[in-house]
């Protein structure tokens, strides 16, 4: 394999690759990057056996082959060149993959091709194409509540069912829930999956608006493409909870609020950290046209704001809730102002957004007082 390249293109794809290598692995050939020169492109290939990534950059390819050098190693040094172009050489008899880039040579170790885990075959058993933009929209509004995978595996991923006319996409972490309905035009009616967040993240990372999206599963795997890089996972094999009791059938009252003044007060909120707690406590109080936030915490002080609110309140309410899950639904909203419901100081608040055939819901339980 002989190979010239540029930093630009080898360095992004390599720190986007190394994000699958897994933290531990008996299976040492796992903290590796398959290279593959063919065709004036190179292919960097990542696995945990799991999560499978394929990026392809261009590339001057002089002589086609593969091989497998670690990942992380290779990153880094990739990283420190001062050079624009690299040149990349390996040979089966010395099995050191050869970097150089101006005056700077380096050797690395390599193992075999053949022994890296081949690429999941792709599954055609259902097939969507779909805009990146639109992808990476509604799929940013569900991951904000998705459980992440270390703390409970089974809500880690973002559940997404095929109705007669309707899309449906859900996520919670069982403190929250945000949940998403858009048209569906796809064809495929009567089907679900359960999606791992970890997979969504990576995808969302990658995909440009502008990306054609080739999106295919079957039981058990879904394969995400685009024309710079393949994703394939393994889908959750879990029961996704009944999420639609815990959705108030009316609230206590409900609220119009600009979403740019509520996001930077609860910005502001978010910094009141006590050295004894992981968040910070936002208070919400509605009184007639006012919504104050308020939030405290021993060792830095407190904070109260208040929002004047155009339509008057139906009735008072007050309740407390962690300011971070109050604030990331109002990153991805996007309308000037937002609907807000309150369901007393023990039930959930509800952010909701309608567009047209599409709607939003976000759902946050309340902070209870001990004692």
């Amino acid at each position: 394999m002989k190979i010239i390249c540029t930093k630009n293109d080898l360095s992004p794809a390599l720190i986007s690759v190394c994000r699958i290598i897994p933290s531990r692995t008996n299976l040492p050939i796992l903290n590796g990057c398959l290279l593959t020169a063919r065709d004036q492109t190179l292919t960097l290939q990542c696995t945990d056996l799991e999560l499978t990534l394929e990026i392809s950059i261009p590339a001057q390819v002089e002589e086609e082959g593969k091989t497998v050098v670690l990942a992380k190693y290779f990153s880094d040094l990739v990283r420190r060149l001062s050079g624009e172009k690299i040149s990349l050489s390996w040979s089966e008899e010395s099995k050191l993959l050869e970097v150089s880039c101006g005056s700077a040579l380096s050797q690395l170790h390599t193992w075999m091709a053949a022994d890296f885990p081949a690429l999941p075959e792709r599954p055609i058993e259902n097939i969507i194409n779909c805009q990146g933009a639109r992808w990476k929209k509604h799929t940013n509004k569900v991951l904000t509540a998705a459980a992440q995978r270390d703390v409970r595996i089974n809500y880690a991923g973002v559940y997404v069912s095929f109705e007669d006319e309707q899309i449906q996409m859900a996520a919670t972490d069982a403190y929250r829930l945000a949940f998403t309905k858009i048209p569906n035009s796809s064809g495929i009616k009567g089907i679900d999956l359960f999606i791992p967040e970890r997979a969504l993240v990576e995808v969302n990372r990658l995909a440009a608006d502008g990306d054609d999206l080739e999106i295919s599963w079957d039981q058990g795997t879904i394969y995400i493409a685009a024309q710079d890089f393949k994703l394939t996972s393994r889908l959750i094999n879990s029961q996704f909870p009944n999420y639609e009791k815990v959705i108030p059938a009316e609230s206590e009252l409900e609220i119009e609020v600009p979403r740019d003044i509520l996001l930077t007060t609860l910005e502001r909120a978010s910094l009141f950290v006590s050295a004894d707690e992981h968040y910070a406590v936002a208070g919400l109080k509605v009184d007639q046209d006012q919504l104050t936030v308020t939030a405290q915490a021993a060792e830095v002080g407190t904070l109260e704001e208040i929002i004047t609110l155009e339509k008057p309140a139906s009735k008072k309410c007050e309740a407390r809730f962690n300011a971070k899950y109050l604030l990331e639904p109002l990153q991805v909203m996007e309308k000037d102002k937002v609907i807000l419901r309150l369901n007393g100081s023990s039930g959930p608040a509800v952010y909701i957004e309608e567009e047209e055939e599409e709607y939003y819901l976000h759902l946050v339980s309340p902070v209870c007082t001990v004692g």
